[in-house]
């Protein structure tokens, strides 16, 4: 329930919110509220509840994310406009007002660039777990990208398997992993393996895995100390290269049949 609660709290966007309040507040109270704010609000308050609610509703599970939710600020945003108005004349009025709203608008600037930018400068900075697994990535695709342009197969025409429910490229080659690594697909030229291939006779052109995930679920964390030898390669698949990268030893399998 936390979690849920945390989602949606950061799906609203607080800090636009936080100013929406005050705006709406300052809208009331000399009495300007309208027909139409009403149904701003409305359609805002409706719009969130079904997109945090649809996953329980569908599947019965208490999940969502917070894009979905992302999709609503924008009903809002004239209600944060007003707040920044009236806080602006509130400051306006002190000493040194001007002063003070001149680093008041600053203020909001920094923090909303700082709100929006740092947690995924912070996510992918080298030391981060996302920034090793992205060096890794980015030296796994490389070397794809090099190996599948000299295999007959990438003269082939794109995939044209497809489910009305799940969109894939139809690019190749085709990449398989233990760890939730999508781009790494798009990074090497082809797309990452989409699920409902695996119940058809379609296989991944190669398998990207970990030296802790080869041969199980533990995922990259483990694959930071993992002193487990070289896995085998899954049957089909021949075990074409190995590389460290940031400490982690990744494996790649190029399906035996190309």
């Amino acid at each position: 329930m936390s979690d849920f609660l945390h989602t949606v709290w950061g799906g609203i966007f607080p800090f636009f919110f936080f100013l929406a309040v005050i705006g709406i507040i300052g809208r009331i109270r000399p009495r300007e509220w309208t027909g139409f704010d009403t149904l701003l609000i409305f359609v805002f308050l409706v719009f969130e509840f079904l997109a945090a609610f649809q996953v329980r509703m569908f599947y019965g599970l208490l999940s969502t994310s917070r894009r979905y939710l992302f999709i609503g600020i924008p009903l809002y945003l004239p209600f944060a406009a007003f707040g920044v108005l009236d806080l602006r004349h509130a400051v306006r009025d002190l000493k040194f007002g001007r002063l003070l709203a001149v680093l008041f608008a600053v203020f909001l600037c920094v923090a909303f660039f700082y709100i929006l930018y740092f947690p995924i400068f912070i996510e992918f900075s080298h030391k981060s777990e996302k920034g090793m697994e992205r060096d890794l990535q980015i030296v796994a695709a490389e070397w794809i990208r090099s190996d599948w342009s000299k295999l007959p197969a990438s003269k082939e025409g794109p995939l044209r398997a497809m489910k009305c429910d799940q969109y894939q490229s139809g690019k190749r080659p085709l990449i398989d992993t233990n760890c939730e690594w999508p781009r790494l697909g798009f990074m090497a030229g082809g797309q990452y393996y989409p699920d409902f291939l695996r119940d058809s006779d379609i296989r991944p052109d190669y398998i990207v895995l970990p030296a802790a995930s080869a041969g199980s679920d533990s995922g990259i964390e483990a694959g930071l100390e993992t002193d487990e030898p070289d896995p085998v390669a899954p049957e089909g698949f021949l075990s074409v290269h190995a590389d460290t990268v940031d400490g982690i030893t990744f494996f790649i399998f190029r399906n035996a049949a190309l």
